[in-house]
């Protein structure tokens, strides 16, 4: 965030580079879509898994999203094909490789520890004895790192994923974010991949390691009653590959009867047609713009210096973009949701969002401008102290949300 703050003011600068940087990563998809089909299945497979990898709406989307789900993706699906397909490494390397890349994803969601048992269980069969140290060395070094950096920044080695597990499934907060059934993550998967479902399951035959894991983070995620289309995103990238193979396993269909088969080209043009097409065509069923106002009014507060408070009128602190996006030490009070409420704290702040534009006066404040129906307005002068009960850190640090 430091060495990327010179490309813009404010906010704008480090967020700019926080999505460069993560995009980059996220490239991992379209390498492992290329490389994976390739092995498995030619280089048909191998050109309709990257183009598909490419463009497809979800990984264009998420891929620079500072969420642990999608960075652990991009650091599992190298660890992946180290683990399977990487002969061109010494064996040992390659096996402490793909246990580190593995490690990783592990410790950045441990909620991927099932699936990651399972891969490193597979990279060593059948050479145990050659096998299982470099890869059991390779996961575990990641994991004692994050444990010494909860020793050195918290209280004790581990803590976090410690208090992680605690808070959501001994205490059961994650539950009161919302309870859904087991077979949601299935509706949902059938739905956002659409009419290249059916390629998925037909790729599983070309690729049955990949259609095992799939279905362990399926299953594993599947059974935790707190659920969000965010978290199966190890999902995609996976799902797209076998769809790449699933093309060429559909190919002698549409051969049969005909006097000459498919050339390739037609076969990698027409795959790549289904697929980009199918991503075009499930875009607008989302809504992909949910907060885009409320971080356009945060990112213009970021750029001035009269800034010494922000209010949140009618809209909830976690539909902003939070201190990431308003970048200044100043106060954010805690949501208020009735206009006698505004009226009393207006002193604590000179600048407020809320959902649409408001009719008449507002204790000096001016319309300065909305963005997707998300409006700021401000004015000018000092503010006071908020009262604690209402300050947005203090508030998250007594409910320790």
């Amino acid at each position: 965030m430091r060495t990327t703050d010179w490309m813009g003011r404010g906010s704008k600068g480090y967020v700019w580079g926080i999505a460069i940087v993560l995009s980059l990563i996220s490239l991992t998809t379209v390498w492992f879509g290329f490389a994976w089909a390739r092995r498995a299945s030619g280089m048909m497979a191998a050109i309709v898994a990257a183009g598909a990898c490419a463009t497809w709406y979800e990984l264009v989307y998420f891929a620079p999203k500072a969420l642990t789900e999608v960075v652990a993706t991009h650091a599992l699906l190298p660890g992946l094909y180290l683990g399977v397909y990487g002969e061109g490494l010494q064996e040992k390397k390659r096996m402490f490789l793909a246990g580190i890349f593995c490690g990783l994803a592990m410790s950045l969601r441990i909620q991927l520890a099932p699936a990651v048992a399972f891969a490193a269980l597979y990279f060593c069969y059948p050479n145990w004895r050659k096998r299982i140290l470099p890869v059991a060395a390779g996961v575990l070094l990641p994991v004692v790192g994050f444990g010494l950096v909860d020793m050195m920044t918290w209280s004790h080695p581990f803590q976090s994923f410690f208090l992680y597990f605690w808070v959501n499934v001994t205490e059961g907060r994650a539950k009161s974010f919302g309870v859904l059934p087991w077979y949601w993550y299935l509706e949902m998967l059938c739905g956002h991949l659409g009419p290249i479902a059916l390629l998925v399951l037909m790729g599983i035959r070309r690729s049955p390691f990949l259609g095992w894991v799939a279905l362990i983070i399926l299953v594993s995620h599947s059974v935790l009653g707190h659920k969000e289309v965010r978290f199966l995103y190890p999902l995609v990238p996976l799902g797209i590959t076998l769809a790449a193979l699933g093309v060429l396993e559909v190919v002698p269909a549409f051969n049969t009867g005909r006097k000459s088969p498919l050339s390739s080209r037609t076969i990698v043009v027409s795959g790549l047609a289904f697929c980009v097409l199918s991503s075009c065509l499930l875009t607008p069923h989302f809504d992909w713009s949910r907060n885009s106002g409320s971080f356009a009014a945060f990112d213009q507060l970021s750029r001035d210096s009269t800034l010494c408070g922000v209010g949140l009128y009618r809209i909830g602190w976690g539909d902003t973009g939070g201190y990431t996006y308003l970048h200044q030490n100043v106060p954010i009070v805690w949501p208020l949701s009735q206009a006698s409420e505004l009226e009393k704290e207006s002193r604590s702040f000179n600048a407020f969002i809320t959902h649409g534009s408001l009719t008449g006066p507002k204790d000096g404040f001016e319309l300065a401008g909305c963005w997707d129906g998300i409006c700021l307005y401000r004015r000018p002068g000092p503010c006071t102290p908020p009262e604690e009960d209402n300050e947005l850190n203090w508030v998250l640090w007594l409910t320790g949300t």
